[in-house]
């Protein structure tokens, strides 16, 4: 049995390792990977992810 401290260890691996898959990733490549069938389109989730990295967003007109 893996105790608390282990299990935020583990969990805060998990985070960095997500979030490192990410920076080498494309806006757009991001963007497919998480694009689900109700969510936003894949042009809307790239301009989110275009602003929150700081750079212009291409697709202004369906950005929410």
């Amino acid at each position: 049995m893996r105790t608390e401290e282990q299990g935020v260890d583990l969990a805060a691996a998990a985070l960095a390792n997500a979030l490192a898959t990410c920076e080498q990733m494309t806006p757009r490549e991001q963007a497919q990977a998480a694009w689900t069938p109700d969510g936003p389109s894949v042009d809307e989730l790239e301009d989110r992810i275009r602003e929150h990295r700081g750079l212009t967003p291409l697709h202004r007109g369906t950005a929410a």
